[in-house]
């Protein structure tokens, strides 16, 4: 599964747009009226232009907005809208620097299922603050269940643990004992269950 971002832009841009389609999913939104852009909780990637559409009200709105990332010619598009925002990028910009952006921000967003937070490679007990470290691929594995809650073996093994389909490997399941140990120390309310083909959250009683 790919991870899904939301492209906000101008219709001239998007055939640029089809440089991510390998790697992402993506949803690109034009109108700037679309009002579920307020509250999205998912990646968000912004491009400025210099004959931009996108009112200043909505801008306003989607700086507090901490999983945008701003994509401008220069600062002075959000100077000029009286906005500080961290996550910008200045053009131009490579492919290569802008997909390493928009993965980096994947990684820092935070995602909360029941009592735990994901977030920056670690799982947090919201309750007691309570925390543990994840290995990269620990945190893909946890990141892809909070979003999907239930994914399907094969997906771990060739997106997160890049196994050739069709070896004899018990190092899923080796990953998945470790994430279960640190979901233990935290004191999550749900475990990982791994049944069949599939491997999903399963809250505890």
């Amino acid at each position: 599964m790919k991870n899904k971002i939301q492209i906000l832009s101008t219709e001239k841009l998007q055939n640029f747009f089809s440089n991510f389609e390998n790697l992402f999913d993506i949803d690109v939104k034009i109108n700037e009226q679309e009002k579920t852009l307020y509250n999205h909780k998912g990646l968000l990637l912004v491009f400025l232009s210099e004959n931009n559409l996108i009112s200043k009200n909505i801008i306003k709105k989607l700086c507090k907005n901490e999983n945008v990332l701003f994509v401008c010619k220069d600062h002075s598009a959000l100077e000029k809208l009286s906005q500080e925002k961290q996550n910008t990028l200045v053009c131009p910009i490579s492919i290569n620097k802008l997909i390493d952006a928009i993965n980096n921000m994947i990684n820092f967003t935070k995602h909360i299922f029941g009592n735990i937070e994901l977030k920056n490679n670690s799982v947090k007990n919201i309750n007691t603050n309570i925390f543990v470290d994840l290995t990269e691929a620990e945190n893909h594995i946890l990141l892809k269940l909070f979003k999907y809650h239930s994914v399907k073996k094969k997906l771990i093994e060739r997106d997160v643990l890049k196994i050739k389909e069709g070896l004899n490997t018990s190092s899923t399941e080796s990953h998945l004992n470790r994430i279960r140990k640190k979901l233990k120390k935290v004191d999550a309310k749900f475990t990982i269950a791994s049944k069949d083909k599939c491997v999903s959250l399963d809250t505890l009683i």
